[in-house]
């Protein structure tokens, strides 16, 4: 009975896209703009506690802590000395001039929003020299050198060639504040003029996060890309023919746009799970567009028109493809039940895709294959007599 009515399903669903191919390009085209909007709005996720079920004692009491306390993390700024042809270059990092750069980062980072403390060595070092950044460096050793050994070691290290400001954060697992914070860090480390043989880097928690939420961009666009020209390539030997090798992964391709248009419309984020999204829904789905273009190349070898080849090939093989797309879904759920809240956003995201890849390929692909047959074909043949 399900199947029955199934299979009616899809031969309406043929029916339209062989009669109007344009009007149903059309209404696929105005879903995937409004899609790509929406995608626009996903969300890059980084804070680890975010990765972890928001009802764990652990993680309840560090939003706790946050609110009544202040931010957790803190912006490690590394200052170490270089290699410099330079003839002033700087050999120890005591260097007066050293210093006077790092009080003026650390004066300009405490005008950053989202920053709540600054903490440095000069801090010590002014406070043991009457409120002022030591002129020579024989100066600062004297007074390192009568401060108590486990405080000097938490100032420099061994050979004198690094120390580090700390820069505390409130931006917790606000991501867009966290880039901005960042963003805002990095400005005033570069605006700072330290001397030659000297490298200013930001490391820690924080600058870790935008590291990582700038991989997993250029990781989701890398593999996306990677996987559309390897699949083109195998479509292009498989059916050696330039449109036909094209149609199948069109629908996929849109697909892939309306996974990300549901990730912003749904508020599922972009994070470690969900990155290599795009290119897990074009292997997955670009199965449902060979198998249908293949059925149809089938009837027409047989001698079928255009309408019925259509008709059979979305009715047969639709119905093998709405049960295998059922089976996925479900096996992709299975993911929401999983206590990490990563894992259950790759469950929905997937089971979105692969439901999309078939609604696409069962009423876009139809469509491009009649537009080709009736319109593209017939352009392409005129113009060759044309030119002959």
């Amino acid at each position: 009975m399900v199947v029955l009515m199934l299979r009616e399903i899809l031969k309406k669903v043929a029916h339209f896209s062989e009669q109007k191919p344009f009007l149903m390009l059309l209404i696929i085209l105005i879903i995937t703009v409004f899609a790509g909007i929406s995608a626009t709005n996903v969300k890059s996720q980084t804070a680890f506690e975010k990765m972890l079920p928001q009802d764990n004692p652990i993680i309840k009491t560090l939003y706790e802590v946050r609110d009544e306390f202040g931010g957790t993390d803190v912006i490690t700024i590394c200052i170490k000395l270089k290699p410099s042809d330079s003839s002033d270059k700087v050999v120890d990092i005591r260097d007066p001039r050293v210093l006077k750069a790092i009080k003026e980062l650390e004066d300009n980072l405490r005008y950053v929003d989202g920053i709540t403390s600054v903490s440095s060595p000069v801090d010590i070092i002014i406070q043991k020299n009457n409120g002022i950044v030591p002129n020579d460096i024989d100066t600062v050793k004297d007074i390192l050198n009568k401060l108590p050994e486990d405080k000097r070691k938490r100032i420099f290290n061994s050979d004198y060639s690094m120390t580090v400001v700390n820069a505390y954060t409130d931006a917790g697992g606000d991501q867009k504040k966290l880039m901005r914070v960042m963003d805002d860090v990095n400005e005033r480390i570069e605006e700072t003029p330290f001397p030659p043989g000297v490298e200013v880097i930001a490391t820690g928690t924080p600058p870790m996060r935008k590291l990582m939420d700038e991989l997993m961009k250029e990781s989701q666009s890398f593999t996306t890309t990677v996987g559309l020209i390897g699949i083109l390539i195998i479509l292009i030997i498989y059916f050696r023919k330039p449109l036909s090798s094209i149609m199948p992964l069109l629908p996929v391709l849109i697909a892939v746009i309306w996974t990300g248009g549901a990730m912003g419309l749904l508020d599922i984020p972009l994070d470690m799970a969900t990155a290599g999204i795009g290119s897990l829904i074009l292997g997955l789905g670009i199965d449902y567009g060979i198998h249908l273009m293949h059925r149809y190349d089938e009837e027409r070898r047989k001698g079928m028109p255009i309408d019925k080849a259509i008709e059979t090939a979305v009715v047969e093989t639709g119905t093998a493809v709405m049960a295998t797309t059922a089976t996925t879904v479900v096996g992709f759920l299975a993911l929401v039940l999983a206590p990490l809240p990563m894992m259950a956003n790759l469950g929905k995201v997937c089971a979105l895709g692969i439901s999309f890849c078939m609604v696409v390929v069962l009423t876009l692909l139809p469509a491009l294959i009649v537009i080709e047959e009736r319109h593209i074909m017939p352009l392409i043949k005129r113009l060759k007599g044309d030119t002959q």
